[in-house]
């Protein structure tokens, strides 16, 4: 029998928060999905060795790192591991994983790892036993044997389904590890004149809907998050520079969150926040700026993605106000128009559109004037602003699940109707420079201005996990211990 004891020394490589035979079930409820629609057998293809490990001056410290599939199907996080789900086979046999031989003087280095040991003897075979129970899978084979495996397999089938990243109008992501492994199959079965064809839009469909285990994990990110953001406010004032205000953060984060980080802090004060992925977090905070913060916490394989954006000194002025409104009116706006059957398309329109008359209104009719590059120039023109609104610095939504960015890597979802179940961001956003006559003086200022929650697709609209997760402007210069 699995014991909580085994579980928690595997937890670097196999991830779950569920109780032993819960997380059998989880995955294999999983699998039994996709190969109840499966027509020919479907792989699955993990990361063959780890992230940076082809530089051997890096030290890589990614908490988890696995192509999402298998992490979905199976939940292995090491290199090596592979998934044949062939629903022509007979039952028991129709799950067929693949994993390296164990070396116990890698595990001297880089602790415990799931493979295959070597030989007939006991040892080996207890090993074995383990592993089928451990992940509820009864065949288990080297993964040195795959390229023959499935060169067999294409002898028998006509059509192979492979997950990798070609999705949609031909696209391809050339560099994609799992477009190089569609490649490798394609190869092997050709002599046969079997076909390889990519199974990702399938996948996404069964993948990314939240089921009642990945809600709860969700949910106790937010939370975590939403104490590690508390923790950071009284300490603002007193935090001079970027990497302060993160470490802080981040800190509160890890304190909490034993899977660690959902990905980097963002931590951009004034101008830099005008620089949507900012990652240097190292520069002073200037007096009066405000301060864009993008993080969040990670339990078991999901998360929590949040952006805040907050006054420095614990307050905001007339003008970091009145645009701080704006952007978080047009997110409300934005998650009232959330529910089954619009598209994240729709969504961008809605918002920015709004996002437009709101500055109009409110800002340029009285006075105010603004420079937006995204909305000037070459970037108003660039191509991939032809399908959205032309003053839109980024989409509003992405799906999550899996990964803080789940989905096709083109976004062709965002064109398909919304289903319950699905998670996604609300994300408006505001930036350049600003400058506007408030309370007798000219106002001015360089900034940007991100408020992001997630948001879960219900049957009648969708629920905000991030509704407690302090934005109001009131609460914030309460908490932080600025003046109302």
């Amino acid at each position: 029998m699995i014991r909580s004891r085994d579980l928690q020394a595997l937890s670097r490589v196999y991830v779950t928060g569920l109780a032993g035979v819960r997380a059998v079930e989880h995955y294999g409820r999983r699998r039994r999905e996709h190969l109840a629609v499966a027509e020919f057998p479907w792989i699955f293809h993990g990361l063959e060795r780890e992230p940076g490990a082809e530089l051997h001056w890096l030290m890589n410290g990614i908490r988890l790192f696995q192509e999402p599939s298998i992490q979905y199907l199976v939940g292995i996080n090491q290199p090596g591991a592979s998934l044949v789900l062939d629903p022509s086979a007979p039952a028991g046999r129709r799950e067929i994983l693949f994993l390296p031989w164990k070396d116990p003087a890698r595990e001297f280095w880089d602790g415990i790892r799931l493979g295959l040991l070597r030989g007939r003897g006991g040892e080996a075979r207890r090993n074995l036993s383990f592993l089928r129970e451990l992940l509820g899978i009864e065949r288990i084979l080297p993964s040195e044997d795959l390229p023959a495996f499935l060169s067999a397999l294409g002898a028998r089938h006509p059509l192979l389904g492979v997950f990798h990243h070609r999705y949609g109008g031909g696209k391809s992501m050339p560099d994609d590890p799992s477009n190089a492994f569609a490649r490798r199959v394609a190869a092997l079965v050709r002599p046969s004149g079997s076909r390889v064809v990519s199974i990702a839009p399938e996948h996404f469909r069964l993948r990314l809907p939240l089921d009642s285990w990945q809600l709860s994990e969700c949910e106790r990110a937010q939370e975590w998050t939403r104490e590690a953001f508390e923790a950071l406010l009284p300490r603002l004032p007193g935090l001079g520079t970027e990497h302060a205000i993160a470490g802080v953060l981040e800190g509160e984060m890890l304190r909490r969150s034993p899977w660690g980080l959902a990905f980097p802090t963002i931590c951009a004060a004034g101008a830099n926040a005008g620089v949507l992925h900012y990652m240097k977090n190292d520069e002073p905070v200037p007096a009066g700026s405000m301060v864009l913060l993008d993080f969040g916490c990670r339990s078991a394989t999901m998360h929590a993605d949040i952006s805040r954006t907050l006054p420095a000194n614990g307050t905001f002025d007339p003008l970091q106000r009145l645009l701080y409104g704006i952007v978080l009116d047009v997110q409300a706006h934005a998650q009232s128009q959330v529910r089954p059957g619009t598209t994240i398309r729709d969504l961008n329109r809605s918002a920015w559109e709004r996002m437009e008359n709101l500055l109009e209104e409110r800002f340029l009719a009285k006075g105010g004037t603004m420079h937006r590059p995204y909305a000037e120039g070459k970037l108003a023109t660039l191509p991939t602003k032809s399908k959205g609104h032309p003053k839109q610095p980024h989409g509003l939504s992405h799906l999550m699940g899996e990964q803080e960015h789940d989905g096709d890597p083109f976004r062709l979802y965002q064109d398909e109707p919304l289903r319950p179940g699905l998670m996604i961001s609300n994300e408006p956003g505001l930036y350049g420079r600003f400058r506007m006559r408030l309370e007798g003086r000219i106002r001015e200022a360089s900034l940007g201005i991100r408020i992001e929650d997630d948001l879960v697709v219900t049957r009648k609209g969708c629920l905000n996990l991030s509704e407690t997760i302090p934005k109001d402007p009131d609460e914030i210069q309460r908490r932080i211990g600025g003046s109302p």
